[in-house]
């Protein structure tokens, strides 16, 4: 039976350009030297998405109807992009929410900085550049944009200190202060934390889906505590050494790796009962490569360099926290048939084999694209 499915997976996946939906990054840099207030708010993103209207609660672009014109987007030159991208320009801009107070700040220039066509089985970055002026009311502005544009990761820095980052939901506004000398310790680790925590949930569906395999294997505690903790002493290790960039692998390497992962270990349920020394040793091997994908996340995210270690620990925190939430859950639906005879085989051998089908569908997608 399982056999055949891996042949029907291998014959119904296709090769074609699909990207996988990613937040945007903005850095508002802020340059307080007169009077008026100068900023550049650099906004790095995919293009092509934002124009051919991928809705942002798809992972990867071929999930949307609008894939097909994503995909000639894609295959266009850097001027024809640029040509593209004026049709929608004042559009785009009028959705951007940069607010002074109840005012908001206009954006006195717009410059599209567009990479070459390049290999395309890799999204294109374009980084758009929108220059500014505002006379401040106070210390504090807001900042947003189309929930239809997805999420998008918030960078701020005045006079080349940083003050503040903030990953935001789709249209969620976030209000931040411009005085270098409020920038307190607890908002620094209240954002990491919810940083980490949506990196798990809802965004983590690999993550979530390796922690819930790990649940299933077994109904007593002990089993469970043993591979959650080698689990996050392994990823632990490797957001801070990736960090630090003295661990790197290429997203290409680690992501089909963090895919069958997902495949062995709910295999393993199916065909193993008892803990042994293999399996903790397994789960910390791929705990590892989990945590190098976590790092690249958090690499994309930036850390706020007066607090470096401070970001680094919550964010790493709300990661944790997010798998507890994962556990607590598992535990509230699945407790009352602990001791059913038909447990494992109603319960755990199904839900341990579809999620290593999915596990080995993101394998077999993530090398293919």
């Amino acid at each position: 039976m399982f056999v055949r499915l891996l042949i029907i997976f291998f014959s119904v996946c296709q090769i074609s350009i699909a990207h996988e939906v990613k937040p945007a990054i903005a850095n508002l840099e802020i340059f307080s030297k007169s009077i008026n207030i100068n900023f550049v708010l650099k906004i790095q993103l995919n293009l092509e998405s934002i124009i051919a209207g991928i809705e942002p609660n798809h992972k990867n672009t071929n999930e949307s109807i609008n894939s097909k014109k994503y995909n000639e987007l894609r295959k266009l030159t850097s001027n024809e992009l640029k040509d593209q991208f004026k049709l929608i320009q004042d559009d785009f801009i009028n959705n951007i929410y940069l607010l002074n107070g109840d005012e908001k700040i206009q954006f006195r220039k717009i410059l599209p900085y567009i990479n070459s066509v390049g290999d395309l089985s890799i999204a294109r970055d374009t980084e758009l550049i929108l220059i500014g002026s505002y006379l401040p009311q106070n210390n504090s502005l807001e900042f947003g944009w189309n929930p239809k544009y997805g999420d998008i990761i918030l960078r701020v820095n005045k006079n080349n200190s940083e003050l503040f980052t903030k990953y935001l939901k789709k249209g969620s506004i976030s209000k931040f202060s411009t005085d270098l000398e409020n920038k307190p310790f607890l908002d620094v680790a209240k954002n990491y934390i919810i940083i980490g925590f949506l990196h798990i949930i809802p965004k983590g569906l690999d993550h979530i889906l390796f922690v819930i395999g790990l649940f299933l294997f077994s109904t007593k505690l002990k089993p469970l505590i043993i591979q959650i903790s080698a689990f996050t002493l392994a990823h632990t290790l490797t957001i801070f050494l990736g960090v630090l960039n003295l661990v790197t692998f290429s997203p290409s390497i680690v992501e089909p790796i963090i895919a069958i992962s997902i495949s062995y270990i709910t295999l393993e349920n199916i065909f193993f009962r008892k803990l042994t020394l293999w399996r903790p040793l397994v789960v910390f091997i791929f705990g590892l490569l989990h945590g190098l994908g976590f790092a690249t996340i958090l690499d994309d995210v930036g850390l706020v360099e007066n607090f470096f270690i401070t970001s680094l620990l919550f964010f790493n925190l709300g990661v944790e926290f997010g798998q507890l939430f994962i556990i607590i859950l598992c535990f509230a639906f699945l407790r009352w048939f602990y001791k059913k005879n038909w447990y494992r085989r109603l319960i755990t051998n199904p839900l341990s084999f579809i999620i290593a089908i999915v596990g080995f569908y993101w394998f077999l997608d993530r090398i293919i694209n």
